[in-house]
């Protein structure tokens, strides 16, 4: 499948020698696409990936406790009980 593996992986590690098959990946939205094949993009976006991701890790957060909403005359607030993840 000419897969790229980590030094620390068998040769059939990705899909044990063809028995696990994934489906192709949908093509890229055009907007995407052309942030990517721009080199100029292409390079802010990889300076910048690492805090493109925080930005957006905490979008869709979950807990394994709960949300405790605080209702009053300041700005909202959330405070989190629990494990959180992403």
């Amino acid at each position: 499948c000419h897969v790229l593996l980590l030094s620390t992986e068998k040769d059939n590690f990705c899909c044990e020698n063809g028995t696990r098959l994934l489906p192709a990946l949908r093509p890229l939205p055009a907007r995407l696409r052309g942030l990517l094949n721009s080199t100029a993009n292409a390079c802010h976006l990889m300076e910048f990936s690492r805090v493109i991701n925080n930005l957006f890790s905490f979008a869709g957060i979950g807990v394994a406790g709960g949300f405790q909403h605080f209702q009053g005359a300041g700005p909202p607030a959330v405070a989190i009980t629990g494990r959180t993840y992403h």
